[in-house]
């Protein structure tokens, strides 16, 4: 379990897009105003792995083009948020009416690719075929998930404290935008070089 708990840690806190959109959460909005993102995230996750999961098999055995297709549906996806990103000017003054938080968010990191490099490639082969096995996994899933998303969340926190001028809500609208926009490009690199390779 000690490697399966690495291996979650060290995946979740790499930096994507639903850590960026955490990060900026924590700059604009400070983290008493953005903790419970770090569940919602916790929640995403649980329902993604666990589909995820589910349906592994089947699509591998079946229908392989479903994958495919769900790959570029989620770099799609990810290259709009980037889009919208990039054209928000300003932050709302609080997070309940800023589109990348709440709902927003939620379906943003359902869409995120580590849920399926989590099912794949992380999850012990007996967590999707036995109860027991699936309510330990998910149980450290949600585990790691919640202190890394909080991180993230006091990270972005962190940087606002110091005060840098150029750090506008343009300017961190645009960083989020550029790094979910590469994430989004690498993502949909990798699956056509898998379509046509």
């Amino acid at each position: 379990m000690l490697a399966t708990v690495s291996a979650l840690v060290l995946l979740l806190l790499a930096p994507g897009p639903t850590n960026t959109l955490l990060f900026r959460a924590g700059v604009l909005f400070g983290f008493r105003a953005s903790w419970k993102l770090a569940f919602i995230e916790c929640l995403a996750y649980l329902l993604q792995v666990s589909l995820w999961g589910s349906a592994l098999l089947y699509l591998s055995a079946y229908a392989p083009w479903a994958l495919k297709l769900t790959q570029l549906a989620a770099g799609a996806y990810l290259l709009l948020v980037s889009y919208q990103l990039w054209l928000r000017k300003k932050a709302q003054d609080v997070p309940a009416q800023d589109r990348f938080t709440g709902l927003s968010f939620f379906w943003l990191t359902v869409m995120n690719p580590k849920g399926l490099l989590i099912a794949s490639l992380i999850a012990p082969i007996n967590t999707f075929t036995t109860w027991a096995g699936y309510l330990v996994f998910m149980s450290a899933l949600a585990l790691v998930v919640v202190p890394v998303g909080a991180a993230w969340i006091a990270f972005g926190a962190g940087v606002v404290g110091r005060q840098q001028g150029w750090l506008s809500p343009l300017a961190i609208n645009r960083v989020a935008a550029i790094a979910i926009g590469c994430f989004a490009t690498v993502l949909l690199g990798r699956l056509a070089d898998s379509i046509f390779n």
